[in-house]
């Protein structure tokens, strides 16, 4: 048998050599891509490696006996693509090109190198955290450089979530305090967009009180807008035996105040309209004004977006609003919304809601309190 090695650019032109040399009854043993070097071996291109056989009665047919075929077949591998060696052209070839890498070299040598990649100061984490969890730009800023400034005059061993959460309730000052309900607010209305939970809310702060037997609660109704909201918040007077009364137009309130006049807490539940309108705004304003509120709570949903949030709580300081409620809690992982509201528009948190069970998800709690959730969220400072 005689056997040969084939070095070849493509496969087509191993095949005619095969052919032309071995015959039509030729075998390819094997083939694989090998590189082979050129130029000093400063270069180096793909080739084929292609392995045939055949049968020695074509070696003897071709003029050579066995003993000469077997010499033939062991001899040193046979390229079919013998690079010839280097002429003028290609001397000169090789010295553009060593030159061309020597230039590149001394161009790279020239260009100021990069600076390593460092982490982000501790400022830039701790903005990046605040703005992640909702809090207003400038804000997140002022806050990430107090808790910075804060942790590296602290000589405790606090860690940095508890740094980052205190340095905003010192910002926040009394505002981080909880504010119920006042106990000398006889008439307390609650105001919203739709669905953030206004009447589950009240039935909540109803409970509560009625519970605590310190106090005669009334309910009083001007959500007649939505449908079966006075059958919702009759059904939790009927539960709690407290009294109802229901004022369709602004007309309607000083008969129904007096229709409670035994009561020493009025809770009022206004209709949910779009907070982001003017004209809806203009409409609950009318029907608060003979109401003449002690205090007003603006319920917001901690599912809302940020902007929006902020956006409704701007639109709502023509109805005087005094205090935050909070709802939903419960429904996301995000709470810095609470002290970037209350920061900017300086009203303190009444209340937070935990869900949807009467009396029980609600809780009075301070802005701190509600920030250890921060040191569940995950990040890197």
């Amino acid at each position: 048998m005689i056997v040969r090695r084939y070095v070849v650019r493509e496969m087509p032109e191993a095949v005619a050599s095969i052919r032309r040399e071995l015959g039509q009854d030729a075998v390819i043993l094997s083939t694989r891509n090998i590189r082979v070097r050129k130029w000093l071996g400063l270069k180096s291109e793909r080739r084929i490696e292609v392995m045939a056989a055949a049968k020695e009665d074509f070696a003897a047919s071709a003029g050579a006996n066995f003993g000469q075929a077997l010499k033939k077949a062991m001899s040193e591998p046979r390229d079919v693509f013998t690079p010839a060696a280097p002429g003028p052209d290609a001397w000169s070839e090789l010295t553009s090109e060593l030159a061309e890498i020597k230039r590149m070299l001394a161009e790279n040598r020239s260009k100021p190198t990069a600076p390593p990649l460092t982490a982000p100061e501790p400022h830039e984490r701790w903005r990046a955290f605040l703005l992640a969890e909702g809090v207003d730009s400038v804000l997140a800023d002022r806050w990430a450089r107090m808790a910075v400034l804060g942790a590296e005059e602290a000589a405790s061993a606090t860690g940095p979530k508890e740094q980052l959460i205190g340095a905003v309730a010192s910002d926040l000052g009394p505002l981080a305090d909880p504010a119920p309900i006042r106990r000398d607010s006889r008439i307390v209305a609650f105001v919203g967009p739709t669905g953030v939970g206004k009447t589950t809310t009240i039935a909540k702060i109803a409970a509560l009180h009625v519970l605590a037997g310190q106090r005669r609660v009334g309910l009083l109704t001007t959500d007649t807008f939505r449908i079966a909201a006075v059958e919702q918040l009759r059904t939790y007077a009927d539960i709690l035996n407290v009294p109802i009364a229901i004022a369709d137009e602004p007309d309607d309130v000083p008969a129904a105040l007096a229709s409670l006049g035994a009561c020493d807490l009025v809770l009022v539940d206004t209709a949910g309209r779009n907070f982001l309108h003017g004209s809806s705004i203009e409409q609950i304003k009318r029907m608060l004004s003979p109401i003449e509120a002690d205090e007003v709570l603006l319920v917001v949903s901690l599912t809302t977006k940020p902007a929006d949030a902020l956006k409704m709580a701007k639109m709502a300081k023509p109805l005087g609003v005094d205090k935050f409620i909070f709802t939903k809690l419960d429904e996301t992982e995000s709470v810095g919304m609470i002290p970037s509201l209350v920061a900017l528009c300086q009203w303190p948190v009444a209340y937070v809601t935990t869900g949807q069970n009467v009396p029980d998800d609600i809780d009075i709690v301070s802005v701190r309190d509600v920030l250890q959730a921060w040191k569940e969220a995950r990040h890197d400072g």
